[in-house]
């Protein structure tokens, strides 16, 4: 399955080889099926973008009920941009939020910021990655599994029911144990995150950890509310 993107995000919904699916919940449509909707059939696309409307107030709607810890935003700056989204001018924002014209432009210009400092941060990040994707072609063999070192690490970390007593601290030994925690997994299932920490579980202790780990390393993708996850 594929990274979600910011295009995703926008729409509120992914298309996973040809399955339109909802980032906010496990409701999805295939597109090699024709749906009855509203005494008419519609198509795959339609359905989500109906699904989306009718459960989740919209992508706008749905980004808002996000958590701080996923939105980065304060209860005051969502309410702002839900009178945004809703049309109001700042003069009616002003008087729903009973502040004064020039706060609610203040308000404009800190979202502004903040959009150009993500916009920044995303450049880089992108920039590192291909990085890290281009230092593990000219690796190649060194982080194969079948490499003896590699097979040495798995040896000296893992019991003999394949469990670690930890998680090392070295990267490059974190790594060889995550890739081999990665064939636990199928490649075309969807997970919870119940079932992500049990599969976790059977090698790792700390679950909560290596499951971050494993989504900062692009091993594991995951919906936007954390409901759902996949391998990458």
């Amino acid at each position: 399955m594929k990274t979600i993107t910011i295009l995703d995000m926008e729409n509120g919904y992914s298309n996973q080889n040809g399955r339109f699916q909802c980032l906010y919940c496990s409701q999805g449509y295939d597109d090699s099926f024709v749906y009855s909707y509203d005494g008419n059939f519609a198509k795959a696309e339609y359905m989500i973008q109906k699904h989306l409307s009718s459960q989740h107030d919209g992508a706008i709607g749905a980004l808002l009920q996000l958590d701080k810890s996923e939105s980065g935003l304060s209860d005051v700056q969502k309410m702002f941009l839900s009178f945004i989204s809703q049309g109001l001018s700042d003069d009616e924002i002003a008087q729903e939020m009973s502040i004064t014209k020039s706060a609610v432009r203040n308000h404009r210009f800190k979202l502004k910021e903040k959009k150009r400092q993500a916009s920044t941060l995303i450049a880089l990040l992108n920039l590192l990655d291909n990085s890290a994707k281009e230092t593990e072609v000219n690796e190649g063999p060194r982080l194969s599994l079948k490499n003896n070192k590699d097979e040495q690490v798995l040896e000296t970390f893992l019991d003999a029911q394949g469990h670690a007593a930890k998680i090392p601290s070295k990267e490059k030994k974190r790594l060889i144990l995550f890739r081999k925690l990665m064939e636990r997994f199928l490649p075309e299932k969807q997970y919870s995150e119940t079932e992500v920490n049990q599969i976790i579980s059977t090698m790792f202790d700390d679950y909560v950890t290596v499951r971050r780990y494993l989504i900062g390393y692009g091993m594991l993708g995951r919906t936007v509310d954390g409901k759902n996850y996949w391998v990458i």
